[in-house]
């Protein structure tokens, strides 16, 4: 009886400390039943699953995580510079989470803008996630409402690269591990804002001396060669790239990447289609066969 009862406790402990690290509370009744069924009807196996999804996604993140360590240190340091206390930079990388617009936000703040000027420019850089959001919709039907937005929350560039990859190949992973995912990137994120603005309290830092600046495109370009499965796709970054300089240089600082996207996105899409329609289908070919015999 003893002996049951610590199987009870474990089990119980093992259970709580797993919703606070891993947010399995996102999980509706009708998942719970199934995570319990599919190991066993066991609470402690059921729990062990759950963690090993969560450390999947905590690995997927590690990529993301090196880039917002030094990009968030670098936040967190030019925050200071411009006046912000640690408690203002930690809670705008809390409750914005938007790197570029953040660092955007913190040069409009040093240069004395106002907060009208400082929220549209945001609201502007952050419309790609339009794009962003309309894609992985569809794959995230299954979700309650709240849990999307809260998913939605934590969605950056970096994310959505690792996230998209894993929905186009068909394979929709488990809440536990895209939510892990998610939050894990935002704790870095989160740590490096804390460790810059300590830092640019106390010391004099130059990032730009360091290559700490160079760490988000470094960050980017891993994330696309990740995703680059053919010369189409090799084609089509290309094309984007350039696409994105002509218009930074032309002068659009807000729109470029937007309007780059969407072009080299249809550019893309056109492609695929007049592939397709070149390639006969097999059905037919075969039916073309059997009607010559």
């Amino acid at each position: 009886m003893i002996h049951l009862c610590r199987q009870v406790d474990k089990a119980c402990r093992r259970r709580a400390v797993f919703y606070c690290l891993t947010g399995d509370f996102l999980f509706t009744s009708q998942e719970e039943e199934k995570l319990q069924a599919a190991s066993g009807g066991s609470e402690g196996a059921a729990a062990e699953n759950s963690l090993r999804q969560a450390l999947a996604g905590m690995v997927r993140a590690v990529p993301i995580m090196l880039g917002y360590l030094p990009i968030g240190m670098a936040f967190g340091v030019l925050a200071s510079t411009a006046g912000l206390s640690i408690y203002s930079a930690l809670a705008m990388s809390v409750f914005v989470f938007a790197g570029s617009a953040q660092l955007i936000a913190v040069g409009m703040i040093d240069t004395g803008a106002g907060i009208a000027a400082i929220t549209v420019t945001v609201f502007l850089v952050n419309l790609r996630h339009m794009l962003m959001s309309a894609y992985l919709a569809p794959h995230l039907g299954g979700l309650k409402t709240w849990q999307q937005a809260l998913f939605s929350y934590e969605i950056t560039d970096e994310s959505f690269a690792l996230h998209s990859t894993r929905f186009r190949k068909k394979d929709l992973p488990p809440a536990v591990e895209m939510f892990a995912l998610n939050h894990s990137a935002h704790l870095a994120w989160i740590a490096g804002t804390l460790l810059g603005a300590w830092i640019g309290v106390r010391l004099v830092f130059d990032i730009e001396v360091f290559g700490v600046d160079y760490a988000l495109p470094a960050m980017f370009i891993a994330l696309l060669v990740m995703q680059i499965e053919n010369r189409r796709h090799v084609a089509i970054a290309v094309i984007s790239a350039a696409l994105g300089l002509t218009f930074y240089l032309a002068g659009m600082n807000q729109f470029y990447i937007i309007l780059a996207t969407v072009i080299a996105a249809t550019i893309g899409t056109l492609w695929n289609q007049k592939q397709g329609a070149g390639r006969p289908e097999a059905g037919s070919e075969e039916g073309g066969k059997t009607g010559r015999a």
